[in-house]
Formats: structure tokens, sequence, C-alpha cells
């Protein structure tokens, strides 16, 4: 599995339309220098940036995971000391299922 969404937030957010274009965190495995990703949209999104493990800790994503996806804020938090993202990816994926976000239909195919 390359790409989890650790956190998805469908609500009325300005640009958001009703959840038609999500604010989204996800981790891409394939991507070890730049693995974490915030965007507001999905498939045809908004924006968005893709950041470095050191990079993504000072993110206001980062903040705003710490609430929504605590599981995957305690691994990051652990794998900051060794700055080891390879160990930081299996123990994401190791989780993972227990800890996938709802997404609706509508949403799904973009993913």
């Amino acid at each position: 599995m390359a790409r989890m969404i650790l956190w998805v937030d469908l609500g009325d957010w300005t640009g958001g339309h009703h959840g038609q274009y999500p604010y989204v965190v996800e981790f891409d495995s394939k991507r070890l220098d730049a693995p974490f990703s915030a965007s507001e949209g999905w498939g045809h999104g908004l924006g968005g940036a893709a950041y470095s493990l050191a990079q993504f800790v000072e993110t206001e994503a980062y903040t705003r995971l710490k609430n929504h996806a605590p599981w995957a804020v305690t691994i990051i938090e652990q794998g900051l000391t060794t700055q080891n993202i390879e160990e930081i990816s299996r123990a994401l994926q190791a989780q993972y299922e227990s800890h996938i976000p709802a997404i609706p239909a509508n949403l799904a195919r973009y993913f």
C-alpha cells in the first residue's frame, strides 16, 4: 500500500463546498523524501503540498492531525528521534487497517 489517508475533513470549510473538496492529509511510502502531503481537494484540488518529515511536523496539517489521528501522530513522534522514514512507513502501514478514515463513495473514486 503506497498511499494512506491519515485524515480527511469533509466539513463545510471555506472552499469545501459541503464535502466536495475535502481537506486531506496523506502519507505516500513511495515518496520517502517528501511522503506527507496536505491538500484542499481531491483529484481536482484547490492546492496542496508535499513535505519531508522535518517540514511536516512544522505545519498546521500536523497540528490538526494531532486532534484527528492521534494514532498516526504517536508513530510519527516515535520516529522523530531517528528520522527513519522507512520505519515510520512500516509502522503506519501496520496500524492503518484499523484506522482507515471513512470516505464517501463520491470521493473514493479519486483515491
